[in-house]
């Protein structure tokens, strides 16, 4: 801020205004609204992937400690039985990170991260998550989750040929990770603001980032709600269980969704507006 401009500065050091000019000539360009239908498109079979990963996950845990053990002759796993399963864990998951590309996905020590994972280091995170989750390893479903929605939408990016540029891939591996987690909160909302801290960026561009990551995980939560429901099958939830029983969603909920959008949409354009 000077004295011939009172106005304050944004974070990316021009003002407010500026800023704001500079975002709605983003968010109006063709490349940005290309770039939203593809995530859009992306988030379905990024989503429908991400299920039958959880569904698999969930067979796995069930087999080793429930299936096993009864078949053993035990009603419950006895005290010392996570410490065969890790035993076998630890060296398989060493192999994987060693030999395999990607090394496992990045180290959860380090916090939850999107983009900078190739298609080529999609096997190695797979393998690695359904190996040492289901043997008692300690930790949730999140980050390989999130490695494997980004990873899904750079490859179908490489597939469908799009050019590779850096906001491209930051927007693609927000979404596609967005899709994947969408379930295992339970809301969609949940996962967008989960990867508000993920995506590491603020102001103007974490606002044309989260855009396509809602839209996505949006698209993710419907696909798994309708999936799961037809298949009959479980993908584990971390939410909250509120303990009366919840609207089912049907068609007509779906329809209606769209013109709600489109009327809330609307009125906060006219409300943003009359601030200005």
């Amino acid at each position: 801020m000077t004295a011939a401009d009172p106005r304050p500065a944004g974070p990316g050091g021009g003002t407010q205004p500026e800023e704001a000019d500079r975002l709605r000539e983003l968010l109006r360009s063709p490349g940005y609204l290309k770039a939203l239908v593809f995530c859009a498109l992306i988030g379905v079979p990024v989503s429908l992937v991400a299920f039958w990963f959880l569904v698999a996950l969930h067979k796995l845990e069930h087999l080793m400690w429930s299936d096993l053990p009864e078949a053993l002759g035990w009603d419950a796993p006895p005290w010392w039985w996570p410490l065969p399963l890790l035993l076998v864990a630890g060296p398989a998951v060493g192999l994987v990170v060693t030999r395999l590309a990607g090394a496992g996905g990045h180290i959860p020590a380090g916090g939850l991260r999107t983009g900078g994972l190739s298609a080529r280091a999609l096997p190695g995170v797979i393998l690695a998550a359904m190996i040492s989750l289901p043997l008692g390893a300690t930790l949730g479903p999140e980050a390989p989750l999130i490695a494997l929605g980004g990873g899904l939408a750079l490859l179908f990016r490489d597939l469908a040929r799009v050019p590779a540029t850096a906001k491209s891939t930051a927007l693609l591996g927000a979404a596609g990770a967005a899709a994947a987690v969408a379930v295992i909160f339970g809301s969609p909302l949940i996962a967008g603001v989960l990867l508000i801290e993920v995506a590491g960026v603020g102001g103007p561009q974490l606002f044309a980032v989260m855009l396509p990551a809602l839209l996505s995980s949006g698209i993710g939560s419907l696909v798994f709600t309708g999936f799961g429901r037809w298949t009959g099958l479980d993908a584990p939830s971390l939410s909250v269980k509120v303990g009366v029983p919840v609207p089912h969603l049907d068609a007509g909920d779906v329809l209606w969704a769209i013109p709600m959008a489109v009327a809330i949409g609307a009125l906060l354009h006219l409300i943003m507006r009359g601030g200005g």
